[in-house]
């Protein structure tokens, strides 16, 4: 008898070892499988690119008066969700221009901030309630290195299914951001 309780108090033992272990293993497997969907979808070399050559096309117009207008107490400028307006009614071709490429690119928004991002990314003023109702986006923002630099990001961020194509609805899209600095 006394070897038979020998025998299952040692079955308990190991299987507590075994689960143990395997709870380890899983947490690993996991906090590494979200570290590697960051690096994947936050400023991945390809999309950096991309957004860098926004940046040049979208400097040729009116990124410096946006640029005022966040110096003057705007916390951020939408420049692109769905429709802009940057160009006005005098650049029609430039407008078709722009369309193609954001389709083409799979861009879902494009948004100019301050370098320092620690006050949007607080959500404490009602003015950044666009940033803030978009988790993907806050997250990206929260990785983000704050600097007190006087110069902006763009920030850019793509929208896209599994198979590359542009995402028709907000099922089953993969979000992917990048940002560019644009100098003071």
């Amino acid at each position: 008898m006394n070897k038979k309780g020998f025998i299952f108090i040692e079955t308990i033992i190991v299987t507590a070892v075994l689960l143990a272990s395997l709870m380890l293993v899983y947490s690993l497997y996991v906090s590494s499988l979200s570290a590697e969907t960051i690096r994947i979808r936050y400023d991945d070399p390809v999309k950096l690119y991309e957004t860098f050559y926004v940046k040049k096309y979208l400097e040729s117009f009116n990124l410096n008066l946006l640029k005022e207008r966040i110096n003057n107490g705007e916390p951020y400028q939408m420049i692109y969700r769905g429709q802009s307006d940057i160009f006005g009614s005098s650049y029609t071709a430039e407008k078709v221009f722009f369309e193609n490429l954001w389709m083409e690119l799979n861009i879902r928004s494009i948004i100019l901030i301050p370098y320092n991002v620690s006050t949007l990314v607080e959500c404490t003023s009602s003015n950044t309630a666009a940033i803030c109702s978009n988790s993907s986006l806050l997250g990206y923002l929260k990785t983000l290195d704050d600097g007190d630099e006087n110069s902006y990001r763009l920030v850019i961020e793509y929208a896209m299914d599994a198979s590359g194509n542009s995402c028709t609805s907000n099922i089953g899209c993969f979000y992917y951001y990048s940002s560019v600095k644009v100098g003071a």
